[in-house]
């Protein structure tokens, strides 16, 4: 079961006040770069999902991106929002103008929503722009107006911990009221198409949140499935993992490429001596495949990947050691000059763990690799001499017409 956020959405609401963190901190040239890309990001999304909006727009002063909605989608609406990376907190609210008196109409319509007998609470009040007014002198206008028309209820202002709270910002022309500030599970930075990254997932959901993370990073990632188990459910597990990842996604294809490794494997575990080095071929064999992949015409869509990612966490999680997982990263170099990212490597078992959870519940683990060798080790000059020779030019060309593509959608 996919995760049901509930939301206070009052039936004044027509549209949602998006704040956004880091890309605030860039220059002014990336900021709007970014913000360019978050606008058009989370319109992708609402469209993929067939969330209709009238129209988006950037405040003056580029702090605020609003989006206009239907009341009845809004909270449909909202759920897409939350899984937009770089954005930071969002508000479902309603717009007036700047005159305190349209601001007084509208707060008391929604304090008559919300507030309830010996209710305490608070005016937030923000401005941006020139005013005749500043901020302080609004809250306490507006304030007397709404304990003078809600007499009745015996209502208190409470500043520092009050039960209700309704927030006001005059921006310039106009103004945003609401009662809520709704922050995002993941914050980052906004996916940008030209930051390719590949994604080389054996089947670890370590593998899969490596990739999640450099998203949430702006890149735009390309996961290239390894398959080395004989167990055919395994698939449709993979595909359930990735279609979590693809809610976060703003793009209209998300394709994944696969590539089954057990029938080169098992050739070449039936000619190898030292069964000692089987984790440290395995790796050479796949960056291997991964420089090939990248190269080939056929497959243009990664022709701008500048680098990928590894699932290596130093928690001894995979069958192969993190030692070897390690000193095998090295010989990267041997197939490309592309760097190996390792988002998870200082993550512990209960941070990975947490992680996990916070992008769905629904996430499979399964048994992805068949050999599951154990008493590994690894000599770099040996394990660059045992694959030299291994004489499996034709297989890798094999494998790679062979490869199988995978376009998901929502």
């Amino acid at each position: 079961m996919k995760e049901v956020m509930k939301y206070f959405i009052l039936e004044q609401y027509n549209l949602v006040l998006i704040r956004y963190g880091e890309v605030w901190l860039k220059s002014q040239k990336v900021k709007i770069r970014m913000l360019n890309h978050l606008m058009s990001n989370l319109k992708n999304m609402l469209q993929k999902k067939g969330i209709p909006f009238h129209k988006y727009q950037l405040s003056k002063d580029s702090s605020r991106i609003f989006f206009f909605f239907e009341n009845e989608v809004l909270h449909r609406a909202l759920d897409v929002i939350q899984k937009v990376f770089g954005i930071h907190s969002f508000s479902p609210a309603l717009r007036t103008s700047n005159k305190i008196k349209n601001i007084t109409e509208r707060t008391l319509e929604v304090a008559g929503k919300i507030l309830k007998k010996n209710d305490t609470f608070a005016l937030r009040v923000k401005r941006s722009g020139i005013h005749d007014y500043d901020s302080l002198e609004l809250a306490r206008i507006v304030g007397k107006k709404v304990i003078d028309a809600f007499s009745e209820f015996n209502l208190k202002v409470n500043l520092s911990n009050p039960q209700k709270k309704i927030f006001i910002e005059v921006r310039d022309d106009f103004s945003y009221i609401f009662t809520h500030i709704y922050e995002t599970k993941w914050g980052g930075l906004p996916i940008e198409g030209r930051k390719n990254i590949l994604v080389m997932d054996v089947g670890r959901l370590e593998d899969l949140m490596a990739g999640f993370l450099l998203m949430r990073r702006g890149s735009n990632i390309h996961p290239l499935l390894l398959d080395m188990s004989d167990d055919t459910n395994n698939f449709d597990k993979w595909l359930s993992n990735w279609k979590e990842v693809l809610d976060y996604f703003p793009f209209k294809k998300f394709r994944i490429l696969k590539i089954k490794l057990t029938s080169i494997f098992d050739k070449i575990l039936s000619n190898l001596k030292q069964n000692e080095f089987k984790c440290a071929i395995c790796r050479l064999l796949r960056y291997n495949i991964i420089s090939n992949v990248i190269k080939d015409p056929k497959f243009r869509n990664l022709k701008e990947i500048r680098a990928f990612t590894d699932g290596l966490r130093f928690a001894n999680s995979s069958f192969c050691t993190d030692e070897i997982d390690l000193q095998s990263i090295s010989l990267n170099y041997l197939f490309s000059n592309y760097p190996v990212f390792t988002p998870l490597i200082g993550f512990s078992k209960e941070e990975f763990e947490e992680k996990i959870r916070k992008l769905s519940e629904n996430l499979i683990r399964f048994d992805y690799c068949k050999y599951q060798p154990k008493n590994q080790i690894f000599n770099k000059q040996d394990v660059q001499l045992i694959y030299n020779n291994l004489k499996i030019r034709q297989d890798l060309e094999k494998i790679t017409y062979s490869i199988e593509i995978i376009d998901l959608k929502d």
